[in-house]
């Protein structure tokens, strides 16, 4: 074959083997690369490699093993047994058996990871050539039932249930754009209802992405200022030749302090009884790192943390008393720190990520296209940075909603919105304590806060 097609078969024929695929798939697989092969030698010096394959059909069947590849799908085998009708060598309406077919072939791709709900979907769009042999008339039971709208619909709905069930309720990151957007499809009587309420979702998802984002900032400096407050306040006690610059360390953290939360609970209206009552703003106050894409399970600081940035907050820091005051007397609740920032002990976070993995082995969502040995090996952090942007793509892939003219890639495209959302870059997370502390160290009376904060947001 010549430079052209080799290229094809390099980038694209390939792709089919990335997932091991075994059985009637892989031999499905070979008898397409044999197919390819001889298609290309026939064509050589032909450039128009995507109409010759079209017109062949390879493109047809390409398509349809690679969503059986990477669908893990490995009974699949090439469908010559569910033709597609051809118009214009027909000649004729079609049956509407062989109106159905069109369907049947996006259902084999999508079957083996589909929901159930998608199969009584497709069960019920199948069933109608049992109640008439009237194209006509079928279509006009597709239609009145909204028989074809369902399949697009269930695919979405059960979507949004499959990822809410990984997602942690109180985490409003992961929760919350899930909730405003892909469970509004249930309600749509037609596909070009999902395009736009698709549109409207997309605006509130921008709206969520932003809010959140400034949720997530807000909480992760004031409790940065907390901790630097507290670690300061440590070290003075602990003495040391240092002790100068953490207790210089002490008074302009105290001002800052200050100044963040008059901020916080007089321009955005967050003050200490709202962070309180919301989970997500009390989670952002332990610090919390994702052992998991989505955040369902986290490593976070003592829980007795919160009771204690309150009483710092509200005993030391908004009062009047002296620092030789504060200094000397005894804390009723102690701030602890996380022990990965206090010792270097090894294998700490391979067990927090085993607890994690075995708290999250039933669930579908973390385990959908994964084999086992996948699944114990994934081994990573994930940032909070990376999911947010996640969060964000999960968004737009949702609001694009469905298209009258290609239901079959708009069920393909919600049906991977999951897989693509889990892409995660293996970033550090804002636990970043071992960092700060040596900022502190080096600088503690210019660069405390500048360094704590430098660690938290990249800057």
């Amino acid at each position: 074959m010549d430079m052209i097609w080799q290229a094809t078969y390099d980038c694209y024929v390939k792709l089919l083997y990335e997932n091991n695929p075994q059985g009637p798939l892989l031999e499905s697989i070979l008898e397409f690369e044999k197919q390819f092969i001889k298609v290309a030698q026939e064509n050589q010096g032909n450039p128009d490699v995507s109409g010759v394959l079209k017109q062949t059909g390879l493109q047809d069947i390409y398509n349809r093993l690679y969503m059986a590849s990477i669908n893990r799908n490995n009974d699949y085998q090439h469908l010559k047994h569910i033709p597609v009708f051809d118009y214009q060598k027909e000649q004729r309406l079609p049956t509407v058996h062989e109106f159905l077919n069109n369907y049947r072939l996006v259902y084999e791709e999508v079957r083996p990871n589909a929901r159930k709900a998608t199969n009584d979907a497709y069960e019920k769009l199948f069933e109608v050539e049992n109640r008439t042999s009237d194209l006509f008339e079928a279509q006009m039971i597709i239609e009145k039932e909204k028989l074809i709208l369902n399949t697009v619909i269930a695919d979405y709905k059960e979507l949004a249930e499959d990822f809410l069930q990984a997602a942690d309720p109180n985490f409003e990151i992961t929760s919350s754009v899930v909730k405003a957007s892909a469970s509004s499809y249930a309600k749509a009587n037609s596909l070009d209802e999902i395009t736009y309420m698709g549109e409207i979702a997309r605006g509130k998802a921008e709206d969520l992405a932003v809010q959140n984002q400034i949720k997530m900032d807000m909480m992760v400096q004031f409790m940065s200022l907390i901790f630097t407050w507290e670690h300061a306040k440590r070290k003075v006690r602990q003495g040391g030749p240092l002790i100068g610059g953490y207790a210089k360390s002490m008074v302009t953290t105290r001002e800052k302090i200050r100044s963040y939360y008059q901020f916080m609970s007089q321009d955005m209206g967050i003050d200490f009884d709202t962070i309180e009552k919301k989970p997500f703003y009390c989670i952002m106050l332990l610090n919390p790192k994702g052992l998991d894409e989505l955040w369902r399970i986290k490593k976070v600081m003592h829980p007795e943390n919160i009771k204690a940035t309150k009483y710092v907050l509200f005993e030391e820091i908004l009062t009047e008393r002296s620092m030789k005051d504060i200094l000397l007397t005894a804390q009723k609740i102690p701030y602890y720190e996380s022990l990965d920032s206090l010792y270097d002990i090894p294998g700490l976070d391979d067990e927090y990520l085993a607890i994690a993995n075995e708290l999250n082995k039933d669930i579908a969502y973390f385990r959908r296209n994964k084999t086992d040995a996948e699944y114990v090996k994934q081994k990573r952090e994930f940032s909070s940075r990376e999911l947010l942007k996640n969060m964000h793509q999960l968004n737009n892939k949702l609001s694009e909603g469905g298209n009258k003219e290609t239901t079959k890639s708009s069920l393909s495209q919600s049906k991977s919105v999951l897989e693509n959302v889990t892409s995660v870059l293996k970033t550090p997370s804002i636990d970043n304590k071992k960092e700060i502390l040596k900022d502190v160290t080096k600088d503690v009376a210019t660069s405390t806060i500048r360094g704590f904060l430098r660690g938290f947001f990249g800057k």
